[in-house]
């Protein structure tokens, strides 16, 4: 979602506030500030042609008169006449160079548009040596300075990559942008906006999916209602299971339908995936979303955390990167993420990779090729962001670059653009991300659970937790038909707990340490119900080679069993120690036993009563696959626990 704004108008009403406003002219001829303030007066209508002539007869009275060049340098930055509109300053500050000052800085964004990056670094540092702007000039300056010399180096060094666009597929005459791909990377979802006399600019933005066939992509489609209404929606965020969609509204002309009502311009909605439909969008409330301008969610892997961009008071520029938590008593009071990420300028397009640790985002604010460049920043330890990276030629260019997102895998990227080539003003490329730019690798897990008895589906609870930290990854619920997807991040050992009242737990361990490892994991899980004989691998529990003391990594499936017995206090278990058929009958044995021992001893120092629990070690009597592989024996040492009461 875009400001409803218009970059002319915003040009127009800036400038007009700047000459309306201006008392000491560089002349007292009257006749030639007459002729002045009539342009003015034209200008402020957008009647540019005849303000033109009036400008020039001015000029022909008094070539010196500064102000008379200042407008038409505008009026030509608005018509995107770039080349005559750096004409009209050069001559124009060769006869008066010191009345208006800020006009080298002008001039020097002006170089900086049309790619005469040296002339712009040049005029830049002049400006600021001979003039010292204050403040919010001197940031523009010093803007200019930095995206000059980048522009200069980037050139020199440029990506090996080639953006690709999508087609006629995706793309149109119409704009493009905001895509966002579901986490299997088989549909994507952009905003498109299309014709509607109903709006008083004739347009209105609308929400367009497309699903992927081979390496192509179908002709998308208008995903309809009830997403999709007579007003603006766009800029949204999918969770990792696809089931809750959170989005932008606008409707600054107070046109909500039902249950839509609106705090600022744009608000942040959501809407749940049931039964196959898309429920009515909700206000995520006043917490969440300010009076201004809440736009463009991304959603983290954990289905918890949402980053935006927002113009709310308070941030340090037009529109800063924001981020809120999901607790227990609803979105939290969003965080500004600071001034590392944030400038004067305009943050926006942002997207969180699902690993959780890269942020690509949108700005005008860091110095780049373009108007708008595409940054990458990444998480440090600390939890601050890092230092945002520019992408670098050709993925920035001297055009806008915005709406960035990355595959789970961190192979390609797709992202908008008004580079030269396009179906019309905004399309979507495709591009392969250079290595340096790429976040860590997600796979993920999907398939349907269900009850091993009767094999109707369960809409069980789902936890993904880092065994290293003991922390919560991601936390997810199946659909009412049983599916479920959830992410798994490169680099480290995970714990997958699935839960459903009623059930025994089920327990799954991902060490996802190569790349070979990341394969899309898909695989149905039979949840059993509670009954006496019944038992539950678990897969989580860790031994040294040889040994029975429990390894820190273990502490995560144990307190996952705690909690198990405390939820369901009437239970009696069995802990089952077992090996593979190395070793001897009665070392084995022992070795089990042992193992199964250490499980029950945590339980009781954690307040599990005795009188629920006992051990066995069952040696290698009891495989549960073949002791003559690698494979089968890791599969065979194992810890189990048995209902043995209820």
């Amino acid at each position: 979602m875009k400001l409803n704004i218009t970059l002319l108008g915003m040009l127009i009403f800036i400038s007009s506030v700047v000459f309306s406003q201006r008392v000491q002219h560089s002349t007292s001829n009257k006749k030639i500030i007459s002729l002045y303030n009539e342009a003015v007066s034209k200008f402020d209508l957008r009647y540019f042609d005849q303000a033109l002539p009036l400008l020039n007869k001015a000029i022909k009275k008094e070539p010196s008169f500064i102000e008379a060049y200042e407008v038409k340098s505008v009026i030509f930055s608005l018509q995107a006449k770039y080349n005559e509109a750096i004409t009209v300053l050069e001559t124009g500050l060769a006869l008066n160079p010191h009345h208006i000052p800020r006009l080298h800085c002008d001039l020097a964004d002006l170089y900086f548009k049309t790619q005469q990056y040296e002339k712009g670094k040049q005029k830049a540092e002049e400006y600021l040596k001979n003039y010292h702007p204050k403040s919010k000039l001197r940031w523009k300056a010093n803007y200019v300075l930095e995206s000059c010399k980048f522009s200069l180096n980037a050139l020199k060094k440029p990506n090996k990559i080639e953006p690709l666009n999508l087609g006629p597929n995706i793309n149109s005459e119409l704009r493009e942008y905001l895509p966002v791909l579901s986490v299997d990377m088989s549909t994507l979802i952009y905003t498109r906006t299309i014709p509607d006399d109903r709006n008083h600019d004739g347009f209105q933005e609308d929400f367009y999916a497309s699903f992927k066939y081979g390496d192509n992509w179908r002709k998308s489609f208008n995903i309809g209602a009830p997403l999709n209404t007579e007003v603006n929606e766009g800029g949204h965020a999918l969770t990792p299971d696809g089931n809750a969609m959170f989005f932008t509204i606008c409707d600054q002309y107070g046109f909500y339908g039902k249950g839509r009502v609106g705090h600022g311009s744009c608000d942040i909605f959501v809407s749940f995936l049931r039964n196959g439909k898309w429920s009515s969008p909700k206000n995520l409330g006043p917490q969440l979303n300010d009076r201004s301008h809440d736009a463009q969610p991304s959603m983290s892997s954990d289905g918890r955390t949402l980053y935006f961009s927002s113009t709310r008071p308070g941030g340090y520029g037009e529109n800063d990167i924001y981020v809120s938590k999901l607790t227990g008593k609803g979105w939290s009071r969003p965080q500004n993420l600071g001034g590392i990420i944030n400038t004067p300028g305009r943050e926006e397009g942002v997207f969180i990779h699902p690993d959780g640790q890269t942020l690509y985002f949108s700005s005008d604010g860091h110095p780049g090729l373009g108007d708008n460049d595409i940054f990458m920043s990444k998480k440090q330890s600390d939890g601050t962001w890092g230092k945002p990276v520019n992408l670098g030629f050709p993925i920035n260019t001297s055009k806008d670059e915005f709406d960035f997102t990355v595959d789970a895998m961190g192979n390609y990227a797709y992202m908008t653009s008004d580079r030269e080539g396009g179906y019309g003003d905004w399309d979507i490329y495709k591009f392969e991300l250079p290595e340096d730019y790429k976040p860590k690798p997600v796979t993920y897990m999907k398939g349907k659970v269900y009850d091993a008895k009767t094999t109707l589906p369960l809409s069980a609870h789902f936890e993904l937790i880092e065994l290293d930290k003991g922390e919560k990854v991601v936390e997810s619920t199946a659909n009412g038909a049983g599916r479920f997807l959830v992410c798994l991040p490169y680099g480290k050992q995970y714990a997958l707990n699935a839960a459903h009242e009623g059930y025994l737990f089920y327990s799954e361990n991902f060490e996802l340490q190569k790349a070979s490892n990341l394969k899309p994991v898909e695989r149905d899980v039979p949840l059993q119900p509670i009954e006496i004989g019944k038992s539950v691998v678990l897969e989580n529990i860790f031994f040294p080679i040889d040994e029975y003391s429990l390894e820190t990594e273990s502490e995560v499936e144990l307190m996952k069993l705690k909690e198990y017995l405390d939820k369901n206090p009437t239970l009696k278990i069995e802990i089952g120690g077992h090996t593979d058929n190395q070793g001897g009958k009665e070392h084995n044995l022992a070795l089990s036993k042992n193992r199964a021992r250490a499980v029950y001893e945590w339980l009781i120092m954690h307040n599990i009563g005795k009188d629920r629990l006992s051990y066995e070690g069952y040696a290698d009597n009891q495989p549960i696959a073949d002791n003559n592989s690698t494979e089968g024996k890791a599969k065979n040492r194992r810890t189990e626990f048995k209902i043995t009461g209820k």
